[in-house]
């Protein structure tokens, strides 16, 4: 059974009626649950264990018998995407949302095609709070525009760690791991350039801004699969000991 986003924090011992929510409807009435039955709530990093107490017309009461911390909290992640096709988008939050990315940040790269995204943005938010319940990662992404690579950054704001997709980099973000070069503790940005990559301004604004530019042992992806591959690879490096 995936998790439920309950827009509020929820406390240890709770009694918490879900009236009117899509996520109440969603349980009581699609899943069927039951009194007894035991699901997975989740708000802003945190997963609570609860147990359903009464699923009626009038709403979904639980009881919140455990809160943890999402795993993925201790290490925010945010992509900052080039926009490409729209529906190539729905796909780059689809298969990121579930690898705890907690930022998406599109913007128009300068070989981007001129696609107008700001329209989808509520679409892209709708797939970021499906992807995220289906793999329990505690928080819902959220989904931006910005103008430009330099908005992008400004919008992602300081991080531990700024990592630029290039397949002219010298070095493999696992090769630099393993040879102890570079570490991902902390937050982490990942820039990921459109179909045609970066520009030689955009590498170099990168680049003054701290960026490691890395490329992929496995030759060089599609964009709508780079920023996958990569939050792959750091949430991987992230969580060995």
């Amino acid at each position: 059974m995936p998790a439920f986003e309950t827009g509020r924090l929820l406390r240890l011992g709770e009694h918490v009626m879900l009236g009117g929510t899509p996520a109440a409807h969603h349980i009581a009435d699609v899943l069927r649950a039951r009194h007894g039955e035991r699901i997975i709530l989740f708000h802003a990093g945190e997963l609570y264990d609860a147990v359903v107490e009464d699923a009626s017309r009038s709403g979904l009461a639980v009881f919140v018998e455990g809160v943890r911390q999402s795993p993925f909290s201790l290490y925010p992640v945010t992509l900052l995407q080039a926009i490409i096709r729209p529906a190539l988008l729905d796909d780059v939050v689809h298969v990121c949302a579930p690898l705890g990315v907690h930022r998406f940040v599109l913007y128009a790269a300068e070989r981007s095609q001129p696609w107008n995204v700001a329209g989808r943005l509520e679409r892209l938010g709708q797939v970021a709070l499906s992807s995220a319940e289906q793999a329990e990662t505690g928080d819902v992404p959220t989904v931006e525009l910005a103008t430009g690579l330099q908005g992008a950054l400004s919008c992602a704001g300081p991080v531990d760690s700024l990592i630029m997709m290039s397949p002219r980099a010298a070095s493999t973000i696992m090769g630099l791991a393993r040879d102890g070069i570079h570490a991902l503790d902390g937050s982490v940005a990942v820039a990921v350039g459109p179909e045609g990559g970066f520009s030689g301004p955009e590498e170099a604004l990168l680049i003054e801004r701290g960026a490691l530019a890395v490329r992929l042992s496995i030759g060089i992806l599609r964009s709508e699969l780079a920023g996958f591959a990569t939050m792959l690879m750091v949430r991987e490096l992230q969580a060995t000991p």
